[in-house]
């Protein structure tokens, strides 16, 4: 599936209709710098496949629906999850649900399972359990029909070097923070990592708040667990 993936991008036409210059797969050149093509002056490495595919849903989207949904941060990491690998494998072509659906789906599985409590006392109590992330994301994929297709796996302990190496392999990760200075605790996904001309270290987060892509220096993804799904 992620050579599936890569050849998606190799087909793309360039303005002009000609074809893109066929690439190897980015996991298969981790160290090898190349210019990259959303900001002049920086060099990049790891992987960008994700890029193209990318989802930003935010929390503020969904938490007027039905009765109102508070500490939803991983439904709507789900939901950007799955519209990322449905756009991906299927051709690129968009996920025949609206993402209000998908997320009425996905926040209900959560709820039926007891892994996701829909409120939020004193800051505390309620939201995703961190320690289940992982059997709710299966499910969720399950419902969207991709769980043979995909595999999640559960990591401990976040650092810029395990991120970049599961983002490498092919992977999506889902950041599990805890006690973060801007989120606090919080699931939010990671699509790219890329290199600096100063040689710092950025990745690209869908950090459910903003409705677009967001670069953030290596010290921003914060202290906790991370979750990869991965194209098998």
């Amino acid at each position: 599936m992620i050579n599936r993936a890569n050849q998606i991008l190799n087909n793309r036409r360039h303005p002009g209709g000609k074809k893109a210059p066929r690439r190897r797969d980015a996991s298969d050149r981790p160290l090898r710098e190349q210019k990259s093509p959303d900001r002049a002056g920086q060099l990049n490495r790891g992987s960008q496949q994700w890029i193209p595919f990318a989802s930003y849903c935010t929390t503020g989207q969904f938490m007027d629906l039905e009765n109102g949904y508070k500490r939803h941060c991983s439904p709507t990491a789900a939901v950007n999850i799955v519209r990322t690998l449905k756009k991906c494998l299927e051709d690129n072509r968009r996920p025949n649900e609206s993402s209000d659906e998908m997320f009425l789906q996905f926040a209900e599985i959560g709820r039926r399972t007891h892994i996701y409590w829909n409120q939020d006392i004193l800051g505390h109590f309620g939201g995703t359990s961190n320690f289940l992330t992982g059997i709710f994301l299966r499910s969720c994929l399950r419902a969207a029909g991709l769980k043979k297709r995909v595999r999640v796996r559960f990591h401990p302990w976040i650092t810029a070097d395990a991120v970049e190496r599961a983002l490498e392999r092919g992977s999506i990760v889902l950041l599990q923070v805890y006690r973060h200075p801007k989120y606090k605790n919080h699931h939010m996904l990671c699509y790219a990592c890329r290199r600096t001309d100063a040689g710092e270290r950025e990745f690209l987060l869908a950090d459910g708040w903003k409705p677009g892509p967001l670069w953030v220096d290596s010290k921003t993804i914060g202290h906790g667990h991370y979750l990869t799904i991965r194209p098998v």
